[in-house]
């Protein structure tokens, strides 16, 4: 995706500089903590972290940090 999404980063629920550990840690939260919310892993282009967000924390109004989406589960 080439469209930025805001999130607040103290919204995130996990990150990592790893796309690999990020995803896992996802994996893990969605099977720890089932729920019918969608979650997403995110790039922060700047600082290349990954984090890990419920979908429905994205930012209407652009405010916050903007990121790509990398991976939906």
């Amino acid at each position: 995706m080439n469209e930025a999404i805001f999130f607040n980063p103290g919204d995130a629920i996990a990150s990592s500089h790893d796309f690999k550990e990020a995803r896992r840690s996802a994996q893990i939260i969605k099977a720890e903590r089932p729920t019918g919310r969608q979650i997403v892993i995110a790039k922060n282009d700047k600082s290349g972290v990954y984090a890990v967000y419920y979908a429905d924390k994205m930012q209407e109004d652009q405010t916050g940090t903007a990121y790509h989406i990398e991976d939906k589960l």
